[in-house]
């Protein structure tokens, strides 16, 4: 409509006063890419505009907008809106180059397979060195899908009995698209499809969809393990309390499923997961007891250990 256009002017207008370069970087994103990219643009010259979802932490926001990011924040919903932040996030670079010829570039972080390439080049055989081919299990979740597409695929052909295992939050299609073939949630079912939806207090990770990245790692995934959000919670409290570790959501639950999958293991087994995601970017939300609370979650209290373990 005129006003979203009007709006998407305003914010363009507004990240080109911070190019030295005539380029503009733009970006759908829960907020990682969105960092990193901002942090590239600050360091070369480009302008940089993200599209938040309005399920982050409000410190990605502040952190974006202190790396000089122009952040445009929109409800979340279905991929299949037209005002999901992703497709939003394409409308603007389209209309930055055909409107007024500015020289942009959407990087498309779930379709680009530059992700996917990353891991399978750099991260996994990184990780195979590291092991020296001890290894029985790779658990990971999935936000693009390029971390466990990569690595899982570069993995399998060292030892195709490497488990790879897919980890996934409460509302994601993807944990059934690898048990059953077909990516959908209950929470998906349409009477109760909420018009804005907030299934999983993790953020960055589980789809209602199967990206190009994730699908090119697709059948190297042996299985998957559904992760609940108290789950990920006691986790986080309980490794902050043991190892001095301060993680987010997203690594919490790469933890529980990896547990999980150790105890599934005969003694002795080799399981990798990844701490992709720090605590300081979810304090106000997954570190906020208060916000917890009212998700229906319980604060867990000083000793307590998770039930997995």
């Amino acid at each position: 409509d005129k006003i979203t256009v009007t709006r998407m002017e305003q914010m363009i207008a507004q990240a080109m006063q911070q190019s030295r370069t005539g380029g503009l970087v733009v970006e759908g994103t829960s907020g990682s890419t969105g960092i990193a990219l901002a942090t590239l643009c600050a360091a070369r010259g480009h302008g940089c505009l993200v599209v938040l979802p309005d399920d982050q932490a409000k410190e990605k926001q502040q952190i974006l907008q202190s790396l000089g990011a122009v952040v445009y924040q929109v409800p979340t919903a279905a991929i299949a809106n037209p005002n999901h932040y992703v497709n939003l996030a394409r409308k603007v670079a389209i209309l930055a180059r055909d409107q007024f010829q500015i020289d942009a570039v959407f990087t498309d972080q779930f379709e680009n397979q530059a992700n996917y390439d990353i891991h399978y080049h750099q991260t996994g055989p990184e990780i195979w060195k590291q092991r020296r081919g001890k290894l029985d299990a790779f658990v990971m979740s999935s936000g693009t899908g390029g971390t466990i597409a990569g690595v899982g695929n570069y993995l399998k052909e060292q030892d195709p009995s490497i488990q790879v295992i897919l980890v996934d939050p409460p509302g994601s299609a993807l944990y059934h698209k690898v048990e059953h073939g077909v990516a959908y949630a209950l929470e998906q079912r349409e009477r109760g499809l909420r018009k804005h939806r907030y299934d999983t207090l993790a953020e960055g990770i589980g789809l209602d969809r199967v990206t190009k990245n994730f699908a090119l790692g697709l059948d190297s995934i042996d299985r998957s393990i559904r992760v609940t959000d108290q789950e990920a919670v006691d986790m986080a409290h309980w490794i902050l309390r043991t190892e001095g570790l301060w993680m987010g959501s997203s690594s919490a639950m790469n933890l529980v499923g990896a547990v999980k999958t150790a105890l599934s293991l005969p003694p002795g087994a080799h399981v990798v997961t990844v701490m992709c995601d720090a605590g300081q970017r979810h304090a106000t939300r997954f570190w906020n007891p208060h916000f917890i609370q009212e998700w229906g979650c319980q604060w867990p209290h000083h000793g307590h250990v998770p039930e997995c373990l």
